[in-house]
């Protein structure tokens, strides 16, 4: 019998991969490490804010 895998969510910042629970703890911390990284390159290579994708749950289901 195939076992089912946990389901992930992938931190929209850093790309790894957090449980439901976690994701929610994850995420500001990885976004504030974010800005400390980005904020500590020269001017020229620093990158706009990543945006946390929206979540189209009415499209899924549409498709469905």
């Amino acid at each position: 019998m195939l076992q089912r895998r946990p389901c992930f969510r992938v931190c929209y910042i850093c790309g790894r991969e957090f449980g439901s629970q976690s994701i929610s703890i994850h995420e500001p911390q990885c976004l504030e490490k974010w800005h400390t990284e980005n904020n500590q390159l020269p001017r020229h290579l620093r990158r706009a804010e990543p945006r946390k994708p929206e979540v189209l749950t009415d499209m899924i289901i549409k498709t469905m």
